[in-house]
């Protein structure tokens, strides 16, 4: 039998939520400040329903008796699969005339507090890749009476659980934020924007089975709270398309190590450049300890239509003198003279060379004497 933990539950929704999950086989585990009346909701839900009730009297807004249920949420042997964050407070007063006191209890219970316990059930609830979180908020999140910080509280809630939401997309837990309206009492008039507190937690729970993040119990609210989240909705939807086409980049990257493969088939992409090896050279050395590597042939190997007997062996740089190449057996070529004897042959043919006369220069002729004068004026 699944668990549930239930804050803020000896009144209210509270009181609404865990008579329902028991109904549904749950067992609960019901938490508020007030012990009397907590008792009191457990033996009523016990007798309807026959469902395990445990109760855990703590104030949400003392640290004791918050690390009192984080320690229930993250008790190993009693697993909470889902977690109904329900307590919440609103004072009444103008925020210009409310105590700091007040402010600052109503900050520790509606978000701290709500923090604290979402941290705290949700990575075991990731291990066990199942599990839901039902986070409480209210339609004054969207339009908050003016005065004081509950809206601002609320619409918080509604942030927080968008991006928790979003984070554990695929890991099988739920988290759903609900946009409460005006929740009807005995004195509370009928009509539509007065909610029956079983149709929320009908609505919440039936929306938190499906998966969604946000939960808008009444048409009214339904519609408005459409309207509202329009954009939010697109932006969301972009985030997750540009999440998936990133994953899919790092996946090929992993895979292939290629984000686009060529269309021409490529089959040596991959091998490894042949090996040439150098031709063996002993290795001399300069001096004690100075080993100098081997270098390479100053000419190149012998052709294979190329004698042997007149191609000269490969000389290495620094082993001696350049030897004297020969032409060919008959070419009918005389050996290669040395560099003076060439450069006296170069010398004489330069000297023999005749130069041809240069043409002469056209002369222009003078002009005539009127032509200057009508020239210059």
């Amino acid at each position: 039998m699944p668990t549930a933990l239930v804050t803020g539950a000896s009144r209210g929704l509270g009181a609404v939520y865990a008579h329902e999950l028991a109904e549904r086989g749950w067992s609960v585990v019901l938490v508020a400040r007030d012990a009397a009346r907590l008792a009191d909701v457990a033996e009523r839900v016990g007798r309807a329903t026959g469902a395990i009730v445990e109760i855990l009297p703590a104030d949400l807004t003392d640290p004791a008796g918050l690390a009192a249920v984080e320690r229930r949420i993250t008790d190993r042997d009693l697993p909470i699969e889902l977690l109904v964050n329900n307590a919440g407070v609103e004072t009444d007063a103008v925020f210009a005339e409310a105590p700091v006191e007040a402010l600052t209890g109503e900050i520790d219970l509606n978000v701290t507090a709500l923090m604290r316990l979402t941290r705290a059930a949700v990575p075991a609830m990731t291990a066990r890749g199942r599990g839901g979180v039902l986070n409480i908020a209210s339609f004054a999140g969207y339009l908050a009476s003016g005065g004081n910080a509950y809206g601002a509280s609320k619409s918080w809630v509604l942030a927080f659980s968008d991006t928790v939401a979003a984070s554990l997309h695929g890991t099988g837990v739920t988290v759903t934020a609900v946009a409460a309206g005006r929740i009807r009492t005995d004195d509370d008039p009928q009509g539509p924007l007065w909610l029956d507190p079983r149709d929320v937690v009908r609505r919440s729970l039936d929306d938190l089975a499906r998966g969604r993040t946000l939960s808008a119990p009444g048409w009214v609210y339904r519609a408005l709270v459409g309207y509202l989240e329009a954009p939010r909705t697109a932006l969301r939807l972009a985030a997750r398309v540009a999440g998936r086409g990133r994953e899919r980049c790092e996946r090929l990257e992993r895979g292939s190590g290629h984000t686009r493969p060529s269309p021409v088939p490529t089959p040596f992409r991959d091998a490894p450049a042949p090996a040439r090896p150098l031709p063996a050279v002993a290795v001399h050395a300069v001096g004690p300890a100075t080993p100098v590597p081997p270098v390479l042939p100053e000419e190149p190997a012998r052709p294979a239509h190329v004698a042997a007997a007149t191609f000269p062996a490969p000389r290495v740089s620094g082993t001696g003198p350049l030897p004297v190449v020969t032409r060919p057996a008959g070419t009918g070529a005389a050996p290669v003279r040395p560099a003076a004897a060439r450069a006296a042959a170069s010398a004489t043919a330069r000297a023999a060379v005749r130069r041809l006369p240069a043409a002469p220069r056209p002369v222009q002729q003078a002009r005539d004497a009127a032509t200057v004068r009508l020239a210059a004026g």
